[in-house]
């Protein structure tokens, strides 16, 4: 085991980026900056956009203590990135891109240059549209070695999950739907920390999931899943399978989505005994495991505001956790996960609003989160983060937001840390398809005693230009991502 240390796309554009992620999904690069968490979570809760919107980002940002150490030197980055979230669906092929990744040069400093945030693409091809289909996803995102230390490129490891397989549709009534995923998966690590865990694995995983539609509004679901991960590295990192069986409930009316399941799950870890001739099984008190749930809940309470909760137990590893929280339907604020082979006991509590008139939008965000390990209890801590954002129109090209940021983490080896974020950006629409981004962050961590400032301007060009969003007069507040049936371990996102 290891330790923790509007408008229309280009159609050739649209096939060419659903063939590439459904076919051969090319590996990110591995490593990521230290371009801080305030940078991803405000480029997400502004939401200047609606719909499909995809854009390069170019620019420059200084920092006064590129190391964060107590006193840490400065340091301009220079940047060059791609976001945005764009999708298609057509009769054979759909896909959907999620991005918010920078590749980082530093002018100055020791450190390599080197991507950061994260990249989740997903494809699927209609071989026999209806029934059969091949499914392809990409992502990429990044974990921390070391939590009681700030987070650094040396503290940093880039984790890039890359899974294919096929999936078989059958409809034996107009309402009730069977459907079948196989897939494999190859997960690679990187890091240039000398802490370097190395958790390369392959995986392979199936699910069988039973969909009865009560009406236009309403269907349950049973879902049974299995997944093989076995490590590359057997002697820091213990091969497991986990099984998994779900019923859920699914509810979309025009103002409310609700998904709320619940099952259990078995988690079966295999360990390297010198005594013995082979891998030995861990007795279950020893490995998480138990009765799993899940409760998305999002209501829009009023023309201009909706509320959205989330709940959640289930057993995860760092890297299928990214993909679980990307697929649920409720958002949520996002928190640095520890970087380990091992499975745990993840359980979350969280709550979103957000409100939008004509020219303003304000959120606000809540996320307490419990990781149990029970093959390295050590692991084990509590983090609660709360966001806030105010966002305000104050011209038909200008566009001004600030908000903050503050996350605690209690670790159960005893100590605790607490850092706050904060920026404030003015956007200014030059062109249509050209916007300047001025900005200003500040970070701070105790107990670790650093402090980093950084000012910078970045300017996007939009591939795929979406629709306006919340800065836009008469705005309402984007609706969640459809429901979908609790995703198993390892598999693909499903269409909706």
């Amino acid at each position: 085991m290891n330790r923790p240390q509007g408008t229309r796309p280009l159609a050739g554009a649209q096939r060419l980026i659903g063939l590439v992620l459904a076919l051969a999904p090319l590996p990110a690069a591995a490593q990521i900056g230290p371009l801080t968490n305030q940078s991803l979570f405000f480029d997400q809760a502004s939401n200047p956009h609606g719909g499909n919107y995809l854009a390069a980002d170019a620019g420059l940002i200084y920092t006064d203590n590129v190391s964060r150490a107590a006193n840490g030197s400065g340091d301009t980055l220079a940047l060059l990135g791609l976001v945005g979230n764009a999708s298609r669906e057509g009769p054979r092929l759909d896909y959907r891109l999620a991005s918010d990744l920078a590749l980082v040069k530093y002018l100055h400093a020791d450190y390599q240059t080197q991507p950061f945030g994260y990249l989740d693409g997903t494809g699927d091809i209609g071989i026999v549209p209806g029934f059969f289909s091949w499914t392809g996803r990409e992502t990429y995102t990044q974990t921390v070695i070391n939590p009681f230390a700030p987070v650094t490129p040396d503290n940093l490891e880039g984790l890039n999950y890359v899974t294919t397989g096929p999936r078989f549709t059958l409809r034996p009534t107009l309402r009730t739907t069977v459907t079948l995923n196989g897939t494999y998966s190859y997960l690679t690590s990187s890091s240039k920390s000398p802490r370097y865990v190395k958790i390369d694995n392959h995986r392979y995983a199936g699910d069988l999931t039973l969909s009865h539609a009560f009406s236009n509004s309403s269907s349950a679901y049973l879902t049974g899943s299995s997944e093989k991960v076995e490590f590359t590295d057997q002697i820091d990192n213990n091969n497991f399978r986990q099984d998994q069986a779900l019923a859920g409930l699914k509810v979309a009316s025009a103002r409310t989505l609700l998904d709320v399941s619940g099952g259990y799950t078995r988690l079966h870890v295999a360990v390297l005994a010198t005594m013995a001739p082979g891998p030995t099984e861990l007795p279950q008190s020893q490995v998480p495991g138990g009765s799993v749930w899940r409760l998305e809940l999002s209501r829009q309470i009023s023309p201009s505001s909706r509320l959205s909760l989330h709940a959640v137990k289930q057993v995860s590893d760092a890297a299928n956790l990214f993909r679980l929280n990307l697929d649920q339907p409720v958002p949520a604020a996002a928190a640095d996960r520890l970087t380990t082979g091992d499975s745990f006991t993840d359980r979350e509590l969280g709550a979103n609003w957000r409100f939008v008139a004509a020219r303003t939008s304000f959120t606000l965000g809540y996320l307490d989160i419990r990781e149990r390990y029970k093959i390295n209890p050590t692991s084990d801590r509590n983090v609660k983060d709360a966001t806030a954002l105010l966002g305000r129109q104050l011209s038909p090209v200008l566009n001004w937001d600030i908000g903050a940021e503050y996350e605690r983490q209690e670790f159960s080896a005893g100590g605790s840390s607490n850092t706050v974020n904060a920026m404030t950006s003015l956007r200014w629409q030059i062109a249509r398809q050209l916007r300047l981004r001025f900005l200003y962050a500040h970070s701070a961590l105790t107990p670790h005693g650093y402090a980093e400032n950084q000012v910078g301007v970045t300017a996007a060009y939009a591939f795929i230009e979406g629709t306006p969003g919340s800065a836009q007069p008469g705005a309402q507040p984007a609706a969640p991502p459809p429901l979908n049936p609790g995703t198993p371990p390892g598999a693909p996102a499903r269409p909706p």
